[in-house]
């Protein structure tokens, strides 16, 4: 058996970082349905299975219980498909916060590369994303909201059922809300921080192109999530009202978390461009001091220099992602809000 002192030294020697250890950096702070999954035994795929399968579960439950929401003959088809929605929102709530842990790895290194900032300033960008309390309030909020329509009709077995449900697979929902709150309150920070973009130097997106990655991951999992419970949903008022909230707030989050970002580079667009027309000026001033096929010809090289140049910085993007997944943004943003629109109308004549 080794004695204190040996074991003091070993853990001395665990402690001390191994080369090329020391200059590894801090990985991002896990957000709580990461937290669970590591806490739970065994591998993570069939938790998250049981996870997405709960809706299915309450589903079941209902229809055995006797309550009056269930009480008719056979299972309409509005529940299966908002089952089925639930189920894929749950999925891509799971997804989209490992994706986005993943995605901060890499982010940091981009930002110090890309803008001149200090590291410590950066990591502290996305500071709360493990936060449990304000995860578990929500979906404690949502688990008391979601049944009202239930108990105000008198269904006490039904509010009890629903409620129970939401505050399982509120966790997983809830965090995705969060994560991505915090993730537009970190992009933000970045835009409104002594934030110096470093001179173009052939990237479109300035070095940026990490953020603008990050930020339509959290688009595209906000609007996984809600956008097929709302449309699947509509008949739940209060399911409805949370939902369309919930994707309002995130569309105008999204691009106000990315203004300041737009701005600076957009003023680093229009510092290139006016490089490439000061050179213009020079020229013709030139040509037009000498105004003679010869002038002309001496001024070629530095005409056809101002027009690369001009080119060049057309390129330039005004915000961090580029024009294509721009578009893509406002077509899913469009999409859901037009079924929306059409569920609203059509439902209440039963279409």
């Amino acid at each position: 058996m080794a004695s204190p002192s040996d074991r003091g030294d070993a853990e001395s020697e665990a402690a001390t970082p191994a080369p090329g250890m020391a200059s590894r950096r801090p990985q991002p702070a896990l957000p709580l349905t990461e937290q669970v999954l590591l806490r739970l035994p065994g591998p993570r795929l069939p938790w998250v299975v049981a996870w997405a399968l709960i809706p299915w579960l309450n589903l079941v439950v209902g229809q055995v219980s006797g309550a009056a929401e269930w009480a008719q003959p056979g299972i309409p088809i509005s529940e299966i498909l908002n089952r089925a929605a639930v189920t894929v929102a749950l999925l891509l709530s799971l997804w989209g916060a490992a994706r986005i842990t993943a995605e901060l790895r890499g982010l940091q290194l981009a930002l110090t590369k890309a803008v001149v900032q200090d590291e410590p300033y950066v990591r502290r960008l996305f500071l709360g994303i493990d936060d449990r309390l304000v995860p578990l309030l929500l979906t404690a909020l949502v688990g008391v909201l979601l049944p009202l329509d239930e108990a105000l009709r008198g269904d006490r077995a039904a509010a009890l059922i629903q409620g129970v449900t939401w505050l399982v697979i509120g966790i997983p929902l809830s965090t995705a809300v969060w994560v991505y709150l915090i993730l537009q309150i970190g992009l933000n920070r970045l835009g409104r921080g002594q934030l110096t973009l470093q001179p173009y130097s052939g990237d479109r997106s300035l070095g940026l192109r990490p953020v603008g990655k990050l930020a339509f991951t959290g688009f595209l999992m906000l609007f996984g999530v809600v956008g097929p419970v709302v449309v699947t949903a509509i008949s739940d008022i209060p399911a409805a009202v949370v939902g369309i909230t919930v994707l309002v707030v995130g569309v105008g989050l999204f691009f106000l978390s990315l203004r300041r970002l737009n701005r600076q580079m957009t003023a680093v667009k229009q510092r290139e461009l006016e490089r490439a027309r000061d050179l213009y000026m020079q020229a013709y001033q030139q040509v037009r001091d000498n105004p003679t096929l010869e002038g002309l010809q001496q001024q070629a090289s530095l005409l056809s220099v101002a027009e690369a140049l001009e080119k060049r910085a057309e390129r330039i993007q005004e915000w961090p992602f580029d024009e294509a997944t721009f578009a893509r943004v406002v077509t899913i943003a469009s999409s859901v809000a037009a079924v929306i629109i059409a569920r609203l109308i059509l439902d209440p004549v039963g279409l």
